[in-house]
């Protein structure tokens, strides 16, 4: 699909965007060229393949999960042990106003 002067003056004015003729040519260009990298991409995707899967499938297999394991924490003391005056907890610097 390619993207019409029209459109794309259309596009710069909603974008409220300046472009000298030159200017314009070139950023039409590169659209050109990344919609069309996208339909590349939306026509290799949307049956899916061993090299790229579609987003439909599942990133990890339940199967390649490790167990969970309940395992015992370290004291508070310990944690602690290494912050000046603490009191119990992690001293932080306000830093929402």
């Amino acid at each position: 699909m390619a993207l019409s002067k029209e459109d794309f003056n259309k596009l710069a004015v909603l974008s409220r965007l300046k472009f000298s003729d030159e200017e314009a040519e070139k950023f039409r260009n590169e659209m050109d060229d990344i919609i069309a990298f996208a339909d590349t991409i939306n026509n290799a995707v949307s049956g899916g393949t061993d090299d790229i899967k579609s987003t439909g499938t599942d990133a990890v297999l339940y199967t390649e999960l490790r167990e969970d394991a309940v395992k015992e924490s370290l004291p508070n003391e310990k944690i602690l042990s290494n912050v000046d005056g603490s009191k119990g907890f992690f001293n932080v610097r306000r830093c929402v106003k």
